[in-house]
């Protein structure tokens, strides 16, 4: 995958009436048509922030896979404050959102309160670990998941990387691997993609992998866990 252009991304409103980016060169939208804020919530916050909360967790280290338009961030930090959480934030993306795509993006009617707490998620600095109030540590990573290193472990990982059709390295069994060594036990991933050798990869690298119903547009999802 190239480094996308300005004018290869293009704001698009989805059946949710949240928006996504597309990137029309790829012809790859950042989250479903079929609904942005849907799907994070249900993909993310629903199957993966619930699960590990309810698993007696109040300090949480959480990795995401394609930090993207900063949605899933902005919903997570929303989710620490309302229920008293503290969580860890490493967001890793190799091509940020350029400042006037980011700056054009409409938040939805849901989460226009957040709307300077998502202008400061955006201008945080890159590789720097910021404080962004008592309940969210923000470090966003500008660099390649091979090229990511860390001493952390992780309770959760968001992995919303684009689909194996458009970055197929990113779903391989040695990606999963790497994923599964940067995990707590007990630690939970989830994504948005079912595909069988997808789950055969992950079943490989040692995780235990639950299909679970999938967002609108998908009829399953993984929620993939490293066993205790």
């Amino acid at each position: 995958m190239q480094t996308p252009k300005e004018s290869d991304l293009k704001l698009v409103t989805t059946k949710d009436g949240s928006q996504t980016i597309l990137n029309t060169t790829l012809g790859s939208t950042y989250h479903s048509r079929h609904g942005a804020l849907t799907e994070s919530n249900h993909v993310f916050l629903d199957q993966g922030l619930k699960r590990v909360v309810d698993g007696g967790k109040e300090q949480v280290r959480l990795f995401e896979m394609g930090f993207g338009t900063g949605l899933n961030a902005l919903l997570t930090w929303k989710a620490a404050r309302e229920s008293g959480l503290r969580i860890d934030y490493h967001g890793l993306e190799l091509y940020p959102v350029p400042e006037n795509v980011w700056m054009a993006y409409e938040l939805p009617a849901e989460l226009k309160s957040g709307q300077d707490e998502f202008r400061k998620i955006h201008e945080a600095a890159w590789n720097t670990q910021v404080q962004m109030d008592d309940s969210f540590q923000l470090t966003k990573n500008h660099l390649s998941l091979t090229d990511y290193e860390s001493d952390q472990r992780f309770d959760l990982i968001y992995y919303d990387a684009f689909e194996p059709e458009t970055q197929p390295e990113l779903w391989t069994e040695e990606v999963f691997e790497k994923l599964f060594g940067m995990m707590e036990d007990g630690g939970v991933l989830t994504t948005y993609c079912c595909k069988g050798y997808v789950r055969r990869n992950m079943i490989a690298a040692g995780f235990v992998v639950e299909k679970v119903p999938g967002p609108p547009g998908k009829r399953e999802m993984i929620v993939a866990h490293r066993p205790l």
